[in-house]
């Protein structure tokens, strides 16, 4: 992802149009095959790369016809935006739910961790094209997707900000804190393997552990 989760970069780009798969007659069973074709296409670019793949290879990744694709998204960019935006609104949805419940910002800051190596260890292909694909996108999908991409920075870095104020002032940045904490999560899909490395439980009492209390000392 870019390095700054904060800015929300101006650019003259194409318009595009977003009213996308609001289909008036969605179901359940819509819905779960939309997130089929999400999850499958979500692979192939992750593989693939978005401007190498083509439709056919969306068609042969999801064993469905060009007419049926056609009937979930109107555009391969369309597609892109789906999986980008899906994936930063089911995360905001999952921190907001953190930090509604959860009253002790160190506490919140380990679970917000927690999460957020959960989701991404069984949504790996998604985090390689949210860390790689932004910039694919054009007009009203870029705006969208980044405009939710700062809403769950701006809920981490609010987390940052509680812990300052309950211990009474820190001489650290909460935005560059954030900042830190993103390069290291989104690094992971870069070497986590599993079976090779803990599990998200152990990997976010670590990290959080690191974060908050520095390195530990055998014995101390």
């Amino acid at each position: 992802m870019e390095s700054d989760y904060g800015i929300l970069e101006k650019k003259s780009r194409k318009k595009a149009k977003v009213d996308t798969v609001g289909r008036q007659n969605r179901t359940a069973r819509f819905d779960e095959k939309l997130n089929e074709v999400l999850s499958a296409s979500s692979a192939l670019f992750a593989s693939k790369g978005f401007e190498r793949a083509t439709m056919r290879d969306v068609s042969q990744a999801t064993g469905m016809s060009l007419a049926g694709l056609y009937y979930y998204f109107r555009s391969k960019e369309e597609l892109l935006y789906l999986i980008q935006f899906r994936a930063f609104e089911s995360i905001s949805e999952n921190l907001r739910e953190i930090i509604k419940n959860e009253t002790d910002p160190k506490s919140c800051l380990h679970s917000m961790i927690q999460m957020h190596f959960e989701y991404f260890i069984r949504n790996m292909n998604d985090l390689k094209i949210c860390s790689r694909e932004i910039e694919s996108l054009e007009g009203s999908f870029y705006e969208q997707v980044a405009e939710k991409r700062k809403e769950y920075f701006d809920l981490t870095q609010s987390i940052f900000e509680k812990i300052t104020d309950k211990s009474g002032g820190s001489t650290a940045d909460s935005r560059l804190a954030a900042l830190y904490l993103f390069g290291t999560l989104n690094w992971i899909y870069q070497w986590y393997r599993p079976g090779r490395y803990p599990d998200a439980k152990e990997l976010a009492s670590q990290l959080s552990g690191i974060y908050l209390q520095g390195f530990p000392q055998i014995g101390k």
